[in-house]
């Protein structure tokens, strides 16, 4: 190299006098090593020191205890909540679902014996211990709500526990979405909209059932004279009759309620007593009866009329008028 070239280069080198730490840190920043100090740039990184958490019961805690353990960390619910998902429902036998369907709908603090002997009368089953199919299919059939009741309650306590704030902001959300009913309950607006759709169309073929209907037959079977003979008897249903009766099956429910409830409760005895008149074959029974009481009354009636059957005044009578060549003869010497 010539010396001329040696002077250029030493020309070219930068005056040590002028390096400061932000030409430094400027020039590292350029090449993407940005750091806030030349300190910085030459400390030691700290070792990372892995922590372990510890469970201080983990010795005496068995495989069901830390299962739940998990289950109460992951949904904020309780022992006895996860103890009704290691349920299998399906196992479970139909006379269980069945005896807890009699509890509720009788309220009362019945023994087990007292249950099977009402399950037994009320479903035609023989003999609860020794059941056949059919009798498990009529108990599954009874119970079924009872079941279903724990299918959706085993899918409840799977989700976490909402907080109260969730629900707050859940209930602020539906808010706009419910209607007031008429007795102070709240209902969802679709499901109101639903149900009124329902109640129309309900209405309108109850209005169609009963303008269809405009009598009533009644069949007396009677002894004529030894012989049967078959007495047909009508009733006409007037507009108050078809009237009366639309608005009683519109909503039956409203009926038995301003009917049967008062204020010493609900009339059992006069419920009874109209609801007997329901069954086609116990109506037809008792205007049967009805309708032979009063032929045999009338024909009775009439037989007074016209034989004047009235024998002691017919025999004092007749001794009254008594003629010539007529022997009147009492009726007990004949």
């Amino acid at each position: 190299m010539s010396l001329e070239g040696q002077e250029n280069n030493e020309t070219n080198l930068p005056d040590i006098n002028q390096v400061t730490d932000e030409s430094v840190l400027s020039y590292l920043k350029e090449k993407g090593h940005e750091v806030s100090s030349i300190d910085e740039l030459f400390a030691k990184p700290e070792p990372i020191i892995e922590t372990k958490e510890v469970n201080p019961y983990e010795d005496i805690l068995d495989d069901d205890d830390k299962a739940y353990l998990n289950y109460k960390k992951e949904t904020g619910r309780s022992r006895k909540e996860y103890e009704a998902l290691q349920t299998n429902l399906d196992e479970v036998s139909p006379l269980s679902y069945a005896r807890e369907q009699v509890l509720r709908e009788s309220g009362l603090n019945l023994n087990k014996e007292q249950i099977d002997e009402y399950l037994e009368t009320k479903l035609g089953i023989s003999d609860i211990n020794e059941l056949t199919t059919s009798d498990l299919i009529e108990l599954s059939k009874y119970g079924k709500s009872i079941k279903d009741a724990r299918i959706e309650e085993q899918s409840k306590y799977r989700q976490p526990v909402q907080s109260k704030t969730e629900i707050s902001q859940q209930q602020n959300s539906n808010q706009d979405e419910l209607v007031q009913l008429a007795n102070g309950t709240f209902m969802k607006k679709s499901d109101y909209e639903i149900a009124q759709q329902n109640q129309d169309k309900h209405n309108q073929m109850v209005k169609e059932a009963v303008n269809s209907v405009t009598a009533a037959s009644f069949k007396v079977n009677i002894d004529d004279n030894g012989e049967q003979r078959e007495l047909n008897y009508n009733y006409d249903y007037s507009d108050n009759d078809r009237s009366s009766a639309m608005s009683i099956v519109s909503d039956l429910g409203k009926f038995v309620q301003d009917t049967y409830q008062g204020e010493a409760g609900f009339n059992h005895k006069q419920f009874a007593e109209d609801v007997f008149w329901l069954d086609p074959k116990n109506r037809e029974g008792v205007i049967s009866s009805i309708v032979h009481k009063v032929r045999a009354e009338a024909i009775e009636e009439v037989m007074k009329q016209r034989g004047n059957v009235n024998y002691r005044t017919q025999t004092n009578n007749l001794s009254n008028t008594e003629k010539p060549g007529i022997k009147i003869v009492n009726i007990n010497d004949i």
